[in-house]
């Protein structure tokens, strides 16, 4: 690795997330912090084998 990278990454290893945030924001690089990912609700499928009442017309165009 070079020296300079050396430097670099001896200059970060230190840093927290939310330090990170404050340059960041401080440089107006990053206006609103991301949230994290919500998990999406799905609504689960019938048991095997039974019956659904479920029907569907498709047309394909």
């Amino acid at each position: 690795m070079s020296e300079p990278l050396h430097r670099i990454t001896d200059a970060v290893a230190d840093v927290t997330e939310s330090d990170a945030v404050a340059v960041r924001n401080s440089l107006g690089l990053q206006k609103v912090q991301r949230q994290p990912a919500k998990k999406a609700l799905r609504t689960p499928l019938p048991p095997p084998a039974v019956p659904s009442d479920v029907s569907s017309d498709v047309e394909w165009v």
